[in-house]
């Protein structure tokens, strides 16, 4: 049976890439991602994983709130799952707004933009777009945190394909999950990389 793709070399697949605390949460109840803030973003080496990533996906709240943050992705093409259409968008910003389920949004967004795509959040949209099979890569970052409550990554039960491909522990504590969500690979073919720690 043939092997997955290396995540590295992925370059037109829809990604879903989130931290997750070790209980499962991807914020508080109120949105806030305060347990991230002692981790710095250089020691992930995300940029040059955001350098792959030519659009993105998200839900309303998700969208909301990273305007808040300020916005990081310049005129990169980024649908917003809602029913809302009067939402800010910033200057530079490329937003298409969609009333659509999320499977068949996505995979309508794909085929109009051939790029490596990001599901951004929440974890509502990508519960619903693992279990819609439009997901080809689920990477998670775990953090060393317990935060007791929040919103959870999965709001729903999921039961089809998670073969990990790649592992990558950071000397902070947190580890990265690279899950090949497309189909069920041998358990001899020869598809787990263990990355080398980030220092």
């Amino acid at each position: 049976m043939i092997s997955p793709q290396p995540e590295e070399t992925r370059s037109n697949d829809v990604v879903a890439s989130l931290a997750v605390t070790l209980d499962g949460f991807i914020c508080r109840l109120d949105g806030s991602v305060d347990y991230l803030e002692k981790y710095p973003i250089e020691d992930f080496d995300f940029d040059a994983w955001a350098d792959r990533i030519g659009a993105l996906v998200m839900g309303r709240t998700t969208y909301v709130q990273t305007i808040g943050w300020g916005w990081f992705w310049g005129d990169r093409p980024t649908l917003v799952l809602t029913s809302q259409s009067d939402l800010p968008v910033p200057d530079e910003a490329n937003v298409t707004f969609a009333d659509q389920e999320t499977g068949p949004a996505i995979t309508d967004w794909v085929a109009a933009t051939p790029k490596r795509t990001w599901l951004f959040g929440g974890g509502k949209v990508i519960t619903d777009a693992l279990s819609a099979g439009v997901v080809d890569t689920l990477d998670l970052t775990v953090m060393p945190e317990a935060i007791g409550s929040g919103l959870p990554l999965f709001t729903d039960a999921y039961d089809g394909p998670m073969n990990l491909i790649k592992t990558v522990p950071y000397v902070n504590g947190a580890v990265r999950l690279v899950y090949d969500t497309t189909s069920v690979f041998s358990e001899t073919s020869p598809q787990h990389e263990t990355g080398k720690e980030s220092r």
